[in-house]
């Protein structure tokens, strides 16, 4: 399996998604499977049970109907072999905006939503919604600065894209923002950082302590 992993990965793609995991919270890490060059899931085991992560990279907004359609239809599938129980995270570049309307997506978007809605925004918006997910970054009053992760060179444009879906279920967020310090290998992209509420305890270990996952993000 760690083979298939290195060979995905370095093999020739247009297209490209993964996720780094802290070193003290690897013998939590259960399960990874990387479906595509657009989708990974991975696993992480906390006190309470079972944590199912899965990153994106989303179709641009330029691309054709059919290929989010795909896109989106694969998420679908990744999601649906999520074991009952598990406190669903899907992150990434979801390549969409929320809007500022919550009409008909009052469950996943919150107040604070940004961007004009066009087709792309729909398909996430819908996913959110059928899944039960909150769209993070929306719940939570941000300055610019702190709002928005993409900046296109040489403009003046700038977008809130990236995102973090959480489990509606469980009051975990605490907290989402963008740190425009952490420059990331001169990406456009800037860091996001979804603050949870959630003890994770490392399995057949002494108890020494709890471990805290206080900060999922994205690269």
């Amino acid at each position: 399996d760690l083979e298939f992993r290195r060979v995905l990965f370095r093999s020739h793609r247009i297209h490209g998604v993964a996720v780094a995991v802290a070193d003290q919270l690897v013998p939590l890490v259960r399960e990874v499977t990387p479906v595509s060059e657009r989708v990974t899931r991975l696993r992480i085991a906390h006190s309470l049970g079972t944590i199912s992560l899965v990153a994106v990279y989303a179709p641009q907004g330029g691309r054709r109907f059919h290929e989010k359609e795909a896109f989106y239809a694969e998420l679908d599938s990744v999601v649906n072999a999520v074991p009952k129980g598990d406190s669903l995270i899907v992150l990434g570049d979801f390549n969409a905006t929320t809007g500022t309307s919550r009409v008909d997506y009052e469950s996943c978007v919150g107040p604070h939503g940004s961007g004009v809605r066009d087709e792309s925004s729909l398909f996430m918006l819908d996913f959110a919604k059928s899944r039960g997910l909150r769209i993070a970054g929306s719940w939570f009053q941000r300055s610019d600065s702190r709002r928005y992760t993409w900046y296109q060179r040489g403009t003046a444009l700038k977008k809130e894209i990236d995102h973090v879906l959480v489990d509606g279920r469980w009051r975990m967020l605490q907290n989402c923002r963008v740190f425009r310090s952490a420059q990331l290998f001169n990406a456009d992209h800037k860091l996001v950082i979804a603050t949870l509420k959630l003890r994770l305890r490392a399995p057949r270990r002494p108890a020494t302590g709890q471990i805290r996952l206080d900060e999922i993000g994205r690269a």
